[in-house]
């Protein structure tokens, strides 16, 4: 009735179209909660009469009163609490067929949504981007917090056809974001796996799988990729398997996990350096670079050894050593890297929109567990995979309900009933049986399509 009160005012003019769509959200936001409603407590009642239940549980309290924020808005309803007799356990058995929890005050499927909208925004931008409509839904981004913390990734289920391939890459780097309480930074590493890179429509990885961690440690991180591997690709057939990364220890360490792989020596960061220790002396680069591509590591330090006699400050000739050894550290895939000028490594791209977006490139602190899971959900994202989904398979799952069947099949002949009065009632309102007009014949075709 309320929303056919707004359709009279559409027609007679008294509320725009825009007021109208507003309007009707919230009503029908109001009788999704309603239908809730009706469906507990009639479920309630069910058990109350269920024959099964009385042999077992027995009534202590009725009419008590739950709150639960929902997709729609807040849900209030009245059921009975029992205690069963054998156990002397007490619960509310309703609430344990909707499957709430005994201090449940959020739904899952609203925790879903939040959870998801709190992968790309702040956790306040996350509550305010749900209840943008309707203010019931604003909870604290404590809240969201919370929720968060909850977040579990769904288990990979291996194919029923391993893929096969000729060659694969994989790429590594790490992000450092604030840890609440420490003035130090924690490693957030990243590893993707891809089988090359596609042109069109855009430049993009082929069949790129993200992998991220926090509090893993690196060895339980490359077994958890090298499962994967296994899982997912016909690995004896692999002709070529590429790693590419900074050279740090935990992204050479996958070199132990992955078998044959080869590693490859991120020209960015070797790059990055050589120009960094050569600012003073810029005419020694070309020459760094030629005994790289002629993988001639004598020429390489000789040349540093020159740039470190030009130094001026201890601090400068120190950046210098520790370029030095880099490069002799990691000589191997520097010259992986010239033998194999194919491989690339976007990681350091993939680390900024991946993990740096949403983690550290504002000012933001972050506890261990919800920094792993925050990174885990971004991971999520980038697979293509849905944080919602990934979330509610994660969660007790409610008994079905075996009873909604009859408790619909009884609504719906009340539906039936209430659906002939209304017909009966917009039939002899006065407005139709007057002259014909625009709203009267809207009016008649709505009673026609059994809208209303």
């Amino acid at each position: 009735l309320s929303v056919v009160e707004k359709v009279f005012k559409v027609f007679g003019e008294e509320l725009d179209y825009q007021s109208f769509e507003a309007g009707l959200k919230k009503e029908l936001d109001s009788l999704g909660c309603d239908i809730l409603k009706i469906l507990l407590e009639e479920l309630d009642q069910q058990l109350r009469k269920d024959k099964e239940r009385k042999k077992h549980w027995s009534v202590v309290r009725r009419n008590d009163c739950k709150t639960v924020t929902t997709l729609f808005g807040q849900l209030e309803y009245e059921r009975r609490y029992y205690r069963h007799k054998d156990s002397k356990e007490y619960c509310y058995l309703v609430d344990e067929k909707a499957g709430f929890g005994p201090h449940a005050r959020i739904g899952e499927n609203l925790k879903a949504e939040l959870i998801d909208a709190s992968a790309a925004i702040s956790y306040e931008g996350a509550t305010a981007e749900i209840s943008r409509y309707n203010q019931e839904l604003k909870i604290s981004k404590q809240t969201v917090a919370t929720c968060v913390k909850a977040f579990q990734l769904r288990k990979d289920f291996a194919p029923l056809e391993k893929r096969k391939v000729e060659t694969l890459y994989i790429e590594a780097d790490e992000d450092h974001v604030k840890v609440k309480g420490s003035k130090k930074k924690t490693v957030t590493r990243l590893a993707y796996i891809h089988e090359g890179i596609e042109e069109n429509p855009r430049r993009h990885l082929t069949n790129p799988k993200f992998f991220t961690t926090v509090e893993k440690s690196s060895e339980k991180f490359w077994y958890e990729i090298g499962e994967y591997l296994e899982a997912n690709y016909d690995v004896d057939n692999i002709k070529a398997i590429y790693l590419s990364g900074d050279g740090g220890k935990w992204i050479k360490g996958g070199l132990d996990y992955i078998d044959g792989a080869i590693f490859v020596l991120d020209k960015f960061h070797l790059y990055k350096r050589i120009t960094a220790v050569t600012g003073h002396a810029k005419e020694l680069r070309m020459p760094l670079y030629r005994g790289i591509w002629a993988t001639d590591q004598e020429a390489v330090l000789k040349h540093l050894r020159e740039a470190r006699n030009r130094a001026q400050t201890n601090k400068h000739k120190k950046r210098i050593d520790d370029t030095a050894r880099y490069i002799q550290n990691n000589w191997d895939g520097i010259v992986a890297q010239v033998n194999h000028p194919h491989v690339g490594c976007s990681a350091e791209g993939h680390v900024s929109h991946i993990l740096a977006a949403r983690m550290s490139s504002r000012p933001m602190a972050w506890s261990s567990t919800g920094a792993e899971h925050m990174a885990q959900m971004r991971a999520t994202r980038a697979n293509g995979e849905s944080v919602k989904e990934h979330y509610l398979s994660g969660q007790k799952t409610a008994p079905k309900i075996i009873e909604l069947k009859e408790v619909m099949q009884k609504q719906l002949k009340c539906l039936e009933h209430r659906k002939q009065v209304g017909r009966e009632y917009i039939i002899n309102m006065p407005l139709l049986n007057g002259a014909s007009t625009y709203t009267t014949m809207a009016l008649k075709g709505l009673n026609a399509r059994m809208i209303i």
